[in-house]
């Protein structure tokens, strides 16, 4: 089975590779729908502190479902997708746990935006936007969920130190409620699909997590017949799944810790 799905995966970047580029990414996203919903689903490999697989098809946490398609959208025929897959998930394509891009919004988006393969475009629809402020502090994570990996960690960055991270993002209620909110999103969509980063402002996580933070989900935002679809991992799900994103929106409208959306546009 792991064979016939490489191998029709194979076969679908061969058919989709000249595809525009938002059009080979909701196919790609879509070939990956029902595949089910996994905790921290990649890792380095066997023999390998986090030894799950470093490339998999069966199954997805919401990153790692992102990560995978966004890599299967960049590959050329005739190249390996599953190199791309390393060069998005670490430092220089480094595979080592302690080079892995783990925080998004300190990490993973930065160093993407650096390369000019991610663009921020919150502030594209032209609605008011908040400000998350949030503490990353790596090392603290490390001490309280990695303890093992702190001193390879603390060799190669010596210098680290707890770092402020500002996300800018849209409120539920900015869209749902602003004169045209949908409709500038939707203008958005039809360039492509974008990655919605879902914020959480200074989600106070300390005691389980050794940090805070503020991006607690990712997925893909995609235009289908006027409607705005959420494609996602999901743990609610329990798999890869579509949502009716107005649905979405207002159910969360009103929690007491997720608030809103970072719009990203993956290159």
């Amino acid at each position: 089975m792991p064979f016939l799905k490489e191998t029709l995966f194979t076969m679908l970047l061969a058919s989709t590779s000249s595809l525009p580029l938002g059009q080979n990414m909701e196919t790609i996203s879509a070939f990956l729908l029902d595949r089910k919903f996994k905790t921290d689903a990649l890792g380095e490999g066997p023999g390998s502190a986090d030894s799950d697989p470093l490339h998999r098809l069966d199954a997805f946490d919401c990153t790692t479902y992102v990560e995978t398609v966004w890599a299967m959208h960049r590959t050329r025929p005739g190249e390996d997708w599953t190199r791309t897959l390393q060069d998005l998930r670490y430092r220089e394509g480094q595979v080592h746990f302690t080079e892995r891009l783990h925080f998004i919004s300190v990490d993973w988006l930065p160093y993407h935006q650096k390369r000019g393969r991610a663009q921020e475009v919150t502030a594209a629809l032209g609605l008011p936007l908040k400000e998350s402020r949030t503490l990353i502090d790596r090392r603290g994570w490390y001490q309280k969920k990695h303890p093992t990996h702190l001193l390879d960690f603390l060799s190669r960055f010596p210098k680290v130190q707890p770092e402020w991270a500002t996300v800018k993002y849209l409120t539920f209620g900015a869209l749902l409620d602003s004169a045209g909110g949908l409709e500038k999103l939707r203008a958005e969509l039809r360039k492509g699909p974008l990655l919605a980063n879902f914020v959480r402002p200074n989600f106070d996580t300390v005691a389980a997590l050794g940090t805070a933070i503020d991006i607690s989900h990712q997925g893909f935002l995609l235009l289908q017949d006027g409607k705005i679809i959420l494609r996602h991992a999901s743990l609610s799900l329990l798999k890869v799944g579509d949502e009716d994103f107005m649905d979405y929106m207002t159910f969360y409208r009103h929690h007491p810790t997720l608030k809103g959306l970072q719009l990203v546009r993956l290159l």
